[in-house]
């Protein structure tokens, strides 16, 4: 009798033990151990009904990966606490996660997730499902951002263990060459199950993470970015970065000086230099008299190297002011030129755009820079006219890591 006590109190101790950690694991996969974490979403800062959920961690501009839950019928996102504890990064807690209601199988989860710059990707995620949550879930994945496959993928399904324990699944993409250095890349959640066509239950979804090795030993990144597609219209004073690493509110665009000048919005923009498929909508504009304002765009450079200026540009017409002249400030006040290969540029008119290319990588004090500034002045005999603009659209930033 003694002895069965003492079992059943080892088998009670052993279920509560798994039971408390919330997590099993279920598929195994190996990671490289120089990955770096591209995104990661830990769910523990969004409360309520979601439509489109951006990562809490990216190392690529945000904007570009998300999670949403498209289709048709009642079911949508919202988020359950407490989250789970299986694959947190960076000593968090298990706060809150994401989890996609019935029905749910006139519905699919997509994972929007860039690996532009990485390769050899695995993507893990915890998750569980309610009592009457769908009992499977199906995963393919696009290289195209819209035709999904299976083809060359480890797991396939997975039957959703019951909450509040939940099970870890790997999807090794490490094979599947399509997928490294992908601005198009997307998984895909489908769910079966007689459960799926319920009007309650859900399945839960906690920790999400994509990881991978840079393509090259010093990987690119897009530090700032400005595609001008959500500009407002009128008179604008002050442009934000519509991505960026460090604050999209410290990269900025002004047009200062004095004058009737000013910059407003125009379409349609350019495709020129745009990235993560974005489309040519909106630019921005610098209206006559130019001469006697500048272009002052302030790009802190903090943590990073190598910095490599692109933008599309081009003149409304023959009043648009014919000369363009480049220039840097290391300290926010003091402009010059010095290690510029290009300080001058004479625009087409539009719908002609060129890329210029304004090449910092040999500038050291430009590096790991919190002040720096790139100024664009204007010249020729149209600067001082009444009628006449110039235009620029797809301002981009790129530099490595320090």
């Amino acid at each position: 009798m003694k002895k069965t006590i003492t079992l059943l109190a080892l088998l009670s101790f052993l279920v509560f033990s798994c039971t408390a950690d919330r997590d099993i694991k279920d598929t195994t996969v190996v990671i490289d151990p120089t990955s770096d974490l591209i995104h990661y979403w830990n769910f523990n800062t969004i409360t309520g009904t979601q439509t489109l959920v951006n990562p809490d961690v990216t190392l690529l501009p945000l904007g570009g990966a998300s999670i949403s839950y498209p289709g048709s019928g009642a079911g949508y996102m919202d988020t359950f606490t407490p989250g789970y504890e299986s694959n947190l990064q960076n000593t968090e807690v298990a706060g809150s996660g994401l989890r996609a209601r019935n029905p749910s199988d006139t519905r699919n989860l997509v994972m929007a997730v860039p690996t532009t710059g990485y390769k050899t990707i695995v993507v893990q995620f915890a998750t569980a499902a309610s009592s009457s949550g769908a009992q499977t879930q199906n995963y393919s994945y696009t290289v195209d951002g819209t035709n999904y496959s299976t083809e060359g993928l480890n797991t396939t399904t997975f039957n959703s263990t019951i909450d509040p324990i939940a099970s870890l699944v790997s999807l090794d993409f490490t094979s599947i060459t399509g997928v490294n250095n992908n601005p198009n890349f997307k998984i895909k959640i489908s769910f079966t199950g007689t459960n799926a066509s319920g009007t309650s239950g859900n399945n839960r979804f906690d920790n999400v993470t994509v990881k991978g090795i840079p393509v090259s030993t010093t990987p690119l990144y897009l530090l700032h970015y400005w595609n001008f597609n959500n500009l407002a219209t009128g008179t604008l004073t002050n442009v934000n970065a519509d991505t960026s690493l460090l604050s999209t509110s410290t990269a900025t665009i002004k047009y200062t000086g004095t004058g009737a000048g000013y910059m407003d919005q125009y379409t349609p923009g350019s495709a020129l230099n745009a990235q993560n498929s974005d489309v040519a909508g909106l630019g921005l504009r610098f209206r006559n008299p130019s001469d006697t304002r500048n272009i002052i765009i302030t790009a802190p450079t903090t943590g990073y190297k190598n910095v490599v200026m692109k933008f599309a540009t081009a003149r409304s017409s023959a009043s648009g002011a014919s000369i363009q002249n480049y220039s840097y400030s290391l300290d926010g006040v003091n402009f010059l030129t010095t290690g510029l290969a290009t300080t001058t540029f004479n625009p087409n008119i539009d719908p002609t755009y060129d890329v210029i290319t304004l090449d910092f990588s040999a500038i050291i004090g430009v590096n790991n820079n919190p002040n720096f500034v790139v100024k664009i002045n204007f010249g020729g005999t149209e600067a001082s006219g009444i009628s006449g603009n110039n235009r620029i659209d797809n301002v981009t930033f790129q530099a490595n890591h320090i």
